[in-house]
């Protein structure tokens, strides 16, 4: 953004150059720190995230990489594992496209956190706390003192809570430079359902913590997030503007999205130039026998399992590659620190099982030199 400083018409050019002399000789180094600033902030992206941490071997790529990377709530840690197993063999990620838990990890990601530091941030309490506050069934007890404010005019949005605490906790784990989804070292898109139009949206613009609200808003549990699609730092749109979006979790329309990161696929280059690949993590399905949906929960469970997987055949075919962990055991919204770990463990496993396939893919080849 371009900050322009309106300077009064009598101001004369020799006190112009008086004033950035002094500026200059009173902060001599000011530049030199800024710079250095840059670079260390450089350095730190390219051997965290472009370079791949502990990466085992060098790798020339011939074709660019962008993936889609799927919901489903606490399975979504075997993101990290993913992308650990891609970035110790060298491969570079040039975009990602997210839903839900895939646009929490993917935005990490994109902003210059490494795997192992993703990790250690899904393993925090603090993590669970920020994003569901407060536990479901003291909200579900709360509900009707949701109602006192529509007592005195107030009206707000459908849900339990704004998420707005989780918002401010994704920006507190990134530099304050790369809160700005355009200022991102990897190319980046949140995706969210859209209220108004019934159609999913993908951020790409924008704050990317609120990005993250927006995408992993679930409805009813958390208020929908509304948005301005013609000014994505506007905070304050309104009911009825014509720019304006109404988003919650993409996982509604888009769980795995493929067909949005195929189309920032194109800004990167020909589609001989630029690969896709899906990581999947539905659990996959096996026959159960009647006792198995006598638990409590069991029964949500498996419709949870079923829908998510419905809306995500469509997209594997759009796929160049699939990559799809063994998330089975793991529920959605599981707060356990061992499923997490599980999760992570999945997402190494599969992509290792993945990577000959990845090479082929990409025309990937051991190099003299990291990239």
């Amino acid at each position: 953004m371009t900050h322009r400083l309106s300077l009064s018409s009598q101001l004369s050019l020799s006190s112009l150059l008086a004033c950035a002399t002094c500026l200059a000789l009173a902060t001599p180094s000011l530049a030199q720190n800024q710079q250095a600033v840059q670079d260390r902030q450089a350095a730190q992206h390219i051997e965290g995230v472009q370079r791949g941490e502990k990466a085992l071997v060098a790798t020339r790529q011939q074709k660019k990489l962008v993936l889609a990377l799927g919901g489903g709530g606490t399975r979504g840690a075997a993101h990290v594992g993913v992308l650990r197993i891609l970035a110790k063999n060298g491969i570079k990620v040039d975009a990602i496209v997210g839903t839900s838990i895939g646009a929490i990890v993917g935005g990490f990601y994109c902003s210059g956190l490494s795997a192992d530091e993703i990790e250690k941030i899904l393993l925090k309490k603090s993590f669970l706390r920020s994003y569901l506050t407060v536990p479901i069934p003291v909200r579900i007890m709360a509900v009707p003192i949701f109602f006192i404010p529509h007592l005195f005019g107030y009206h707000p949005y459908d849900g339990l809570y704004r998420g707005n605490r989780f918002r401010n906790y994704v920006n507190a784990q990134v530099q304050l430079e790369d809160r700005a989804i355009e200022a991102l070292p990897i190319k980046y898109g949140a995706v969210c359902s859209d209220l108004l139009t019934a159609k999913p949206y993908v951020i790409r613009a924008g704050n990317l913590g609120r990005a993250i609200q927006a995408s992993s808003a679930i409805p009813a549990l958390r208020q929908p997030v509304p948005f301005d699609t013609a000014n994505p730092d506007n905070v304050a749109i309104r009911d009825g503007e014509p720019s304006m979006a109404l988003l919650v979790d993409g996982g509604i329309q888009a769980n795995l999205p493929v067909e949005q990161a195929r189309l920032l696929a194109h800004e990167l280059g020909a589609e001989s130039e630029v690969a896709v690949i899906a990581i999947n993590i539905d659990e996959p399905f096996e026959t159960e026998n009647g006792k198995s949906f006598r638990k409590i929960g069991s029964v949500s469970k498996r419709a949870i399992n079923i829908m998510l997987a419905s809306v995500d055949r469509s997209q594997t075919g759009l796929a160049q590659l699939i990559i799809q962990p063994r998330t089975n055991g793991i529920a959605v919204l599981s707060t356990k620190t061992s499923d997490v770990k599980l999760a992570i463990k999945a997402g190494e496993t599969a992509a290792e099982s993945a990577m000959p396939a990845v090479r082929e893919l990409l025309k990937a080849m051991p190099s003299g030199k990291n990239y």
